[in-house]
C-alpha cells in the first residue's frame, strides 16, 4: 500500500493520508484493512463534484469497529461519491491491540473524543485532535459524521449540540431517534455550533452484526446522495430526546456487576441492566446495590451543574432504585467504561 504523508505534522499527532485507495489495496477483510494502516490515516476518495466534499469520522474509540467497517465496504463495493469523501480513520493502534477492538483507548491515554476542546495539551490524543480539526478546517467539508457503537448491546441513534434542518437529515440517513445535549464533554460533535455540521452516530453494540449493517447502509448514502442537508432520508419520523444527564461513579469508588452486593465501597450493577437500553425504567426496578451512602459514590449533574443525584435515585436496605419514571440508555456492562465515562445516560419522558 502507498501511503503519502500529506497533511502531517512533525510532532506526534501524525495522520497518514492515502489517496483514491484501490478495492485490491485495502485487503480482503476490514481486520485486513485496519492492520494495512500505518497509523492514524486520512482517507480522500474523489467524487464527481469535486468542488463540494464530506468527511467521516470513526475509531475515535478503538473497541467501536463499525465505522471501519463501513468504511471499507463502500470502498471494496466502490460506492459511487457524489462529492469528494474524506475518511479518518484515528485510533488505530488502540484497535489493533490484541486480541483486537477491546481497548476504548490505549492504557494511560486520554479519551481521544474528550480532546477536541481548547486549551490543547502536548499528549498524543490532543495533538491528534488539534491535527484533525486542523485539516477540517483546510477541506472545508459541507458536513462531518462520527461513527461510533454503544458500549453496550442497543438500539442506534444520533447525537448532536445543535437542533436545525441539516443535523436531523444527517441522523436521518442511519437511525430514527436523535439525543440533543448541552453536554460540553470536549466531543467532536462540539464543533457544530463553530465550524460545520456534525453528528455523532451510535450504531448499536459493537458484537452486533446489524450495527455493522446498518453503519454501511448509512454511510452508502451519506456518500451517493446529492443532497443530504435539506432532506430527511427515513419513512419514520425522528424520535428526539433533550438535555439527557450522566450518571457517573465517585472518583474513589469502584463498580462491579453481579447478582448481590459485591464491593464494600462502590456500586454493583445488576449483569442485565444493559438490556433498559432506550428502555424506561421506575420505582419499581431494581438496578443494583450500593454499598454506603448514595451520593458518596455516585453523580448525576445537570446540565448547570447541579447535583441531582437524589432526585432520581435513592436507596432501599442498599438496593438502588429510580425515584421516578426515566428512560435510560448508553448503559454498559463494561466496568471500565463505566469507571472512566459512565455508567449510563438518562432523559426523562416528555409527558
Amino acid at each position: 500500500m502507498a501511503v503519502i504523508e500529506k497533511f502531517s505534522t512533525k510532532l506526534d499527532g501524525k495522520i497518514y493520508s492515502w489517496v483514491n485507495p484501490s478495492a485490491e489495496d485495502i485487503g480482503a477483510s476490514s481486520i485486513e484493512f485496519l492492520n494495512a494502516l500505518p497509523g492514524p490515516t486520512h482517507i480522500h476518495v474523489s467524487g464527481e463534484d469535486s468542488s463540494r466534499c464530506r468527511a467521516t469520522v470513526t475509531l475515535l474509540h478503538g473497541n467501536e469497529p463499525s465505522g471501519l467497517h463501513a468504511i471499507y465496504e463502500v470502498l471494496k463495493q466502490r460506492v459511487p461519491a457524489a462529492v469528494d469523501m474524506h475518511y479518518f480513520i484515528l485510533n488505530v493502534d488502540a484497535a489493533r491491540q490484541a486480541p483486537g477492538f477491546i481497548y476504548r483507548m490505549l492504557p494511560q491515554h486520554k479519551d481521544l473524543n474528550r480532546c477536541f476542546k481548547p486549551p490543547y495539551g502536548n499528549t498524543e490524543p490532543e495533538l491528534l485532535a488539534k491535527n484533525l480539526i486542523r485539516l477540517l478546517q483546510q477541506l472545508q467539508p459541507e458536513c462531518v459524521i462520527d461513527i461510533h457503537n454503544t458500549s453496550g448491546s442497543s438500539p442506534s441513534f444520533g447525537v448532536t449540540t445543535f437542533m436545525d434542518e441539516r443535523h436531523d437529515a444527517l441522523v436521518s440517513l442511519f437511525t430514527h431517534r436523535m439525543i440533543v445535549t448541552d453536554l460540553q464533554l470536549g466531543s467532536l460533535m462540539e464543533i457544530s455550533e463553530t465550524m460545520m455540521p456534525t453528528v455523532t452516530i451510535e450504531c448499536g453494540g459493537a458484537q452486533d452484526r446489524e450495527s455493522h449493517l446498518m453503519a454501511t447502509e448509512g454511510l452508502s448514502k451519506y456518500i451517493s446522495l446529492q443532497d443530504i442537508l435539506s432532506e430527511r432520508h427515513e419513512d419514520m419520523s425522528l424520535e428526539f430526546f433533550h438535555n439527557p444527564m450522566r450518571l457517573e461513579l465517585k472518583e474513589d469508588r469502584d463498580i462491579a456487576y453481579g447478582d448481590h452486593c459485591l464491593l464494600s465501597e462502590g456500586v454493583t450493577l445488576l449483569p442485565g441492566v444493559e438490556n433498559y437500553n432506550f428502555g424506561f425504567v421506575d420505582s419499581s426496578i431494581r438496578l443494583g446495590f450500593v454499598a454506603g451512602i448514595l451520593k458518596d459514590s455516585l453523580s448525576l449533574k445537570d446540565t448547570a451543574g447541579a447535583e441531582m443525584i437524589s432526585d432520581y435515585f435513592e436507596l432501599r436496605r442498599g438496593e438502588l432504585y429510580p425515584r421516578k419514571k426515566i428512560k435510560l440508555f448508553m448503559v454498559t456492562s463494561n466496568p471500565e467504561i463505566a469507571r472512566k465515562d459512565c455508567l449510563f445516560y438518562l432523559v426523562e419522558p416528555d409527558d
